[in-house]
């Protein structure tokens, strides 16, 4: 039987670690990656023969090489959206409000009160009178509030809802482990990448409005882990094992 040409078709997951103290941490699935890729780039000088009149490239100098990931995420967790914002991901728990003044409002102005997800919220007014709720429309969900009427010397209170908050570019340069584990559904092999010190790049577009399933882009650079530089088997960038498995 003829055997099968050397063709390649992948499909896989890829996990992140980030790093601490020069060490791993547990890896972390990114999620659905319809697209993944790894780029390798070099900076040369070429030089051109002056013996034989026609000017020829006979040598070439590699001075600096790269190695990058890029890729598009489809699913969006706590964890990579941090991630992918270049930020912290923070659990912020239910919690009562205390009286806050809010001071002077006028009519249909909308108001954002700092906080989400509320309930048993209350308005006060001159002298601690207390507005009546047909004097403002109120928002709990989303913590915004317009007054009917202008009100001097008003206060609230209430309490608010657990809600996970992602801060944005807050937290540049983090380090990831990079793994992927892969298959060629083409021939069977498992393909399993590994590369040493990856960056995000904080550079990423975040749509807010979609008319379809959203995704994103991201980038990262790989940064060389020079502890490696006389292991020919691993690399300083990292490197591809491919197998095949009896099961």
């Amino acid at each position: 039987m003829a055997n099968k040409p050397d063709l390649i078709s992948l499909q896989g997951e890829m996990f992140l670690a980030k790093m601490v103290n020069g060490q791993p941490a547990a890896l972390l699935s990114i999620g659905n990656t319809p697209e993944l890729q790894l780029k390798i780039t070099s900076d040369s000088t070429d030089h051109f023969e002056s013996k034989t009149g026609m000017r020829a490239k006979d040598a070439v100098l590699r001075k600096q090489t790269g190695v990058s990931v890029s890729g598009t995420l489809e699913e969006v967790t706590k964890e990579n959206l941090a991630m992918v914002l270049s930020g912290k991901t923070f659990e912020i728990p239910a919690g009562t409000i205390a009286e806050t003044a809010l001071g002077a409002v006028k009519i249909g102005e909308m108001i954002d009160l700092g906080t989400r997800n509320l309930s048993d919220v209350a308005f006060k007014g001159p002298a601690d009178a207390a507005v009546a709720a047909d004097k403002y429309i109120l928002d709990s969900v989303f913590g915004t509030v317009v007054f009917n009427e202008p009100i001097t010397d008003v206060k609230w209170s209430g309490k608010s809802g657990a809600i996970t908050r992602t801060t944005v570019a807050t937290n540049l340069g983090e380090e990831y482990r990079f793994f992927f584990k892969g298959v060629d559904t083409y021939q069977g092999d498992k393909i399993a990448v590994t590369l040493w010190r990856l960056e995000l790049s904080p550079e990423t577009e975040f749509d807010l409005i979609h008319e379809d399933f959203a995704s994103y882009s991201f980038e990262g650079e790989c940064l060389a882990d020079i502890t490696k530089v006389n292991d020919a088997e691993l690399s300083i960038f990292g490197h591809i094992d491919r197998f095949s498995t009896t099961s």
